[in-house]
């Protein structure tokens, strides 16, 4: 009787945590950008806090993007051939026009100040809603077509992922609406987000039983404390109750956003922690480990630059459309 032995190596974890980064901020900054979309096309309204967010986050996605790849010369290859059966390929022109739309509107709209949006901010508007879109469909179709991870290779998965970076959108626009005095917009968004993502990640739970594994033996606190509780629940609950409060509004968006971290956290690296072979036991990774924390501290600030960059480029282009029109 023949015997078979597996055996199983140690090797790093292909996806890292500057990959949960990125993720992040482009979802966030694609949420941020189809809020923005509706508010202007549909309820006609300005939604500065969703484009200062969508701009900034679009912004600050790159460098996450390029550490993560290792090496710039690893993203340059994209564009030295087609390769339209590839999913990267299409996200690396994807990701580079949602950057640039995204910063030219925000150009458009401080350089008009106060005057009405005029039609070619309009199609702009439009097109970055578009792009958005793009962005949500190529990092769930990313990810979900790797077969070696059980966990995201499911329905479920680029599902939750989308969902969660709507939310994340929704509740970053709502703490910078906050941080500037306004109830602005994004409170219904990570309501309705909200309410899905539970229901979706339910009715995932049910379904798979990789999903039960990792929830139960590798990132129970992540999925359940940090992601349910934490980051869908109680800002649910607290977007529904903040009705003129401008300090529960920007706590539950904040709340929101680290939701839709700690679900790429526990879902990136956690997947990466279960043995394909079920020969071997890969640890726990701890969650603020030097890379963990350099990625946490590059990312953070990153993205207050952009914030500041962005936010400065609209008001000062603002301030001297208000006095070129007085004059």
């Amino acid at each position: 009787m023949p015997a078979v032995d597996l055996m199983s190596f140690d090797h790093e974890a292909v996806w890292r945590p500057w990959a949960v980064a990125y993720f992040l901020l482009v979802g966030t900054g694609a949420g941020a950008a189809l809020l923005l979309a509706y508010a202007r096309l549909v309820r006609v309204a300005e939604a500065k806090g969703a484009l200062i967010v969508a701009t900034s986050f679009a912004l600050a996605s790159g460098l996450p993007l390029l550490a993560d790849l290792h090496q710039p010369a690893r993203f340059m290859h994209f564009y030295s051939g087609a390769a339209p059966g590839s999913i990267m390929w299409w996200g690396s022109w994807f990701l580079p026009l949602f950057i640039a739309s995204t910063l030219l509107l925000a150009f458009m709209t401080g350089r008009r100040g106060n005057a009405p949006m005029c039609g070619g901010e309009r199609m702009l508007t439009m097109i970055v809603g578009a792009l958005a879109l793009c962005i949500l469909g190529y990092t769930a179709g990313e990810m979900s077509v790797v077969a070696a991870r059980p966990v995201w290779n499911t329905l479920g998965f680029p599902i939750v992922l989308i969902l969660t970076a709507l939310m994340s959108g929704a509740g970053a626009t709502m703490t910078i609406d906050s941080l500037n005095g306004e109830k602005g917009e994004g409170r219904y968004m990570l309501v309705v987000t909200g309410a899905a993502t539970l229901v979706a990640f339910g009715l995932w739970m049910l379904t798979d039983t990789n999903l039960s594994t990792l929830a139960a033996d590798y990132a129970p606190v992540g999925l359940f404390g940090a992601f349910i509780i934490a980051g869908v629940v109680v800002p649910v609950v607290l977007a529904v109750s903040a009705k003129a409060s401008l300090l529960l509004r920007g706590v539950s968006g904040a709340l929101a956003v680290f939701g839709a971290l700690a679900f790429r956290w526990s879902t990136f690296n956690g997947a990466q922690l279960m043995s394909k072979t079920e020969t071997a036991f890969y640890g726990h990774e701890a969650a603020l480990s030097q890379d963990a924390l350099r990625t946490l501290a590059g990312s953070a600030g990153l993205l207050i630059l952009s914030l500041i960059f962005v936010t400065l480029l609209i008001n000062l282009l603002a301030v001297r459309a208000s006095k070129q029109t007085q004059a």
